[in-house]
């Protein structure tokens, strides 16, 4: 397991092009909002807080405007399974911020008792996401290109004989990621793609996941926990600004382990 040499870029001076305009998907809370937090952070023009819980995304962003300055980031109430809500999010943050380049589908779910809101939320919403971009980012649109960075999971990687639908909706953020990234007609137009892939993650929905297991799953999670470890959100941030920033990973597959820190999983 290999990444691209990393020695000469400095995330902590890096910053994004001052015209960054970004949809993140379930950033209300969790990853997603960290992810969006470092973007502003690091200069974006203005973020989209695109998720289904208008409260709380609301809150996020009251606290994102006292920290960063009232105008630069936006709610966007979205189901990323209803392609008219992730239509929606797009026109509102066009409207406000101008053209769209970069797209963060993040929103995901852990529910093996329901498979259809899985697949739903985790595949159909990032296809929704993605090719919703492609549209905004493509010229007829008035797009200049831009990133599109999809969130999957060292899930995505391996076998799992506890998360078997987790697993089989990650297996195809990757496979829809990855042919995206061969297309070259999206190249064309300067649309690239990437994909991030977190080992487990201290954050909520993994803490809602595991009150669900069944005590022989539980003994699984100690064995995994064991031997791969929990990281923390910020180490998980921290890649993913790697991943956005850093042009030697522009059009990969990024891992982030606690172990093993960052790796790229399909180098030979």
């Amino acid at each position: 397991m290999s990444s691209p040499s990393t020695d000469t870029f400095d995330i902590g001076r890096a910053q994004l092009p001052p015209d960054t305009v970004a949809i993140v998907t379930g950033a209300a809370e969790g990853l997603g909002k960290s992810f969006a937090e470092g973007l502003l952070e690091k200069g974006a023009k203005g973020v989209c807080i695109a998720d289904v819980n208008e409260p709380l995304g609301l809150k996020t962003v009251r606290e994102f405007s006292d920290q960063f300055g009232g105008g630069r980031v936006i709610f966007v109430k979205c189901d990323v399974t209803s392609a008219s809500e992730v239509e929606a999010a797009f026109a509102k943050t066009k409207e406000k911020y101008g053209a769209i380049n970069l797209m963060v589908n993040n929103a995901g779910i852990v529910n093996e008792k329901d498979m259809a809101l899985t697949i739903n939320v985790n595949v159909t919403g990032v296809a929704y996401g993605t090719y919703t971009a492609i549209k905004y980012m493509s010229p007829a649109e008035g797009g200049k290109g831009g990133k599109i960075i999809n969130i999957a999971s060292v899930a995505g990687l391996f076998p799992n004989e506890i998360l078997q639908i987790y697993v089989a909706t990650k297996f195809a953020v990757l496979g829809l990621t990855r042919s995206l990234m061969a297309d070259p007609r999206l190249k064309e137009k300067g649309i690239t793609f990437s994909a991030l892939c977190p080992g487990f993650v201290e954050t909520r929905i993994y803490d809602k996941w595991v009150l669900r297991q069944q005590e022989e799953d539980e003994k699984y999670l100690e064995k995994y926990e064991e031997e791969y470890g929990m990281m923390e959100i910020p180490v998980v941030r921290d890649a993913f600004l790697r991943l956005v920033l850093d042009d030697s990973w522009c059009g990969k597959v990024m891992a982030v382990m606690k172990l093993e820190g960052i790796f790229d999983p399909l180098a030979q």
